[in-house]
């Protein structure tokens, strides 16, 4: 037992014995190694400076986003209230979906960004959806998908989105989806002014003007999401109340007919249930008359509604060109010269290990 453990000292002893004696080796070689990491850097500055001189470029917008309403929704809120619409000007805030605290992680969702990439840019005369226009215009071809020593380039490149449902695309087109919105999302940050109001969104890309359009494009996104879901509950009650106007429009032109019918025939009719048949359709029609016209205010205050509780996105400062030159920074360079390093440490640790083995087969 005693000599198992001290077996196992020994042996553990010149484990570290043997590190200690590859850590020295290393120091022995640090001429070789300082000239790996300062030759790697050096690459990586020449590179950057004048080999792959690419700029980005960086824009901004800035805005102000009211989501409350003013005297007309006070007016309409007894209306509001009857529906079930909750027409206060809480409703906005606390655990709901369009609270000022949600605003950046809606405007960086899926939801909102694929809605962006489906909406039509103008590049010169012609019409072309954004998505599109991103990956003709953008470095995703060169980079993402330009390919490598391991894998060809990829075919996404020669893909052509057409106008349709996020939720009637392909599989193939959702993983084409998921490589443009993580580019998109990696170089776009939205930052609410701290001393206002206000809310800035940022984005940097390679194309000076699809970093202007993808901005504009994003906000307008952001502004449909934000009426939609601020309108949402008051257009499905809406299309309810125009369908029993509708109705209503229905059923009163039927009875104008009746109506018409029997004015016609009564002159010539004996049977005097004729003139009561008239005189209830009559009644009838007055009764449908005012349910009509109890419906149409009912629609229109409806549409008011909608009005007043669609947000406002105030631009204060539009994405104005040109926009400011983005310059590489030193990351790269240190992780070139880090690189090279342990490519030293390696080819060294091979050389030293091949020696050895040679020597010891020729003792």
């Amino acid at each position: 037992m005693d000599q198992n453990i001290k077996g196992e000292q020994i042996s553990t002893r010149e484990f570290f014995l043997s590190v200690f004696k590859y850590f020295r080796f290393l120091g022995n070689n640090w001429q070789l190694l300082l000239v790996a990491l300062i030759v790697g850097s050096i690459y990586d500055i020449i590179n950057n400076t004048f080999l792959d001189s690419e700029d980005t470029y960086s824009g901004q917008i800035t805005f102000h986003l009211e989501l409350e309403g003013g005297g007309t929704q006070n007016q309409l809120g007894g209306f509001a209230s009857a529906f079930g619409l909750g027409a206060g000007a809480g409703q906005a805030q606390g655990g709901s979906l369009l609270a000022s605290s949600n605003f950046e992680a809606i405007i960086l969702s899926g939801n909102v960004f694929h809605n962006a990439f489906m909406r039509e840019v103008k590049i010169g005369n012609r019409k072309e959806l954004f998505i599109n226009y991103f990956i003709d215009s953008s470095d995703i071809k060169r980079k993402e998908w330009g390919g490598n020593l391991f894998r060809g380039p990829s075919p996404y490149s020669e893909y052509r989105f057409k106008k349709k449902d996020i939720s009637e695309f392909t599989p193939y087109e959702n993983q084409i989806l998921a490589d443009i919105y993580t580019k998109l999302y990696n170089v776009t940050r939205v930052e609410p002014d701290k001393n206002s109001s206000l809310i800035s969104i940022y984005s940097t890309t390679s194309n000076e003007k699809l970093t202007k359009d993808w901005i504009e494009t994003l906000m307008g996104a952001t502004e449909d999401f934000y009426r939609d879901m601020k309108t949402k509950k008051t257009k499905q009650i809406l299309r309810v109340q125009e369908g029993r106007l509708d109705s209503l429009a229905y059923a009163m032109k039927y009875n104008d007919k009746r109506i018409a019918r029997l004015t016609f025939d009564n002159p010539n009719v004996v049977d005097p249930s004729g003139i009561m048949r008239q005189q209830q359709i009559t009644r009838d029609n007055t009764y449908l008359s005012n349910q009509y016209y109890t419906q149409l205010a009912n629609v229109e205050s409806l549409n008011r509604l909608i009005i007043e509780q669609t947000p406002i996105f105030t631009v204060l400062e539009p994405v104005r060109l040109p926009l400011q030159i983005v310059k590489k920074t030193g990351l790269s360079t240190r992780l070139s010269g880090l690189i090279a390093l342990v490519a030293m440490i390696f080819i060294i640790t091979i050389r030293k290990t091949y020696l050895d083995v040679m020597s010891e087969n020729s003792n």
